[in-house]
């Protein structure tokens, strides 16, 4: 896939969709650490359920993190996350600049050509 006229709408939502939902889990999973460790350590075994929480949470985190940097971009079908070797979790694709929120901004641009379609006269300035 060279070109964003091969994608259909529908795709790039799917793709960009996927991508948002396993970002949301890093972070979701990131913020809960600190909650997860302080309700470990009110145990009663306190070393050994802070120990098993700290491994079940990083092993998460471990797979959050490859599912994240292998996520692949709907567009030119790289990894969206990756330059190179190194995973860097920005808004962009590092290949074609493909930006997270495209599919959103489409469906604005769509909504907003409507409007003006639409005529003069409703709900604008005249």
């Amino acid at each position: 896939m060279d070109s964003r006229s091969e994608v259909t709408w529908n795709e790039l939502h799917t793709g960009l969709r996927k991508i948002r939902v396993r970002r949301w889990f890093l972070w979701l999973l990131v913020l809960a650490y600190v909650p997860l460790m302080m309700v470990a350590l009110r145990a009663q075994d306190t070393k050994q359920v802070v120990a098993v929480s700290f491994v079940v949470w990083l092993l998460l985190l471990i797979v959050a993190v490859a599912m994240m940097a292998l996520a692949r971009c709907p567009v030119c079908g790289y990894c969206f996350h990756m330059s190179g070797y190194l995973f860097r979790p920005v808004r962009r694709c590092f290949e074609c600049g493909l930006h997270l929120t495209a599919d959103k901004q489409a469906l604005k641009e769509q909504a907003g050509s409507s409007t003006k379609a639409s005529g003069p006269g409703e709900g604008g300035i005249k």
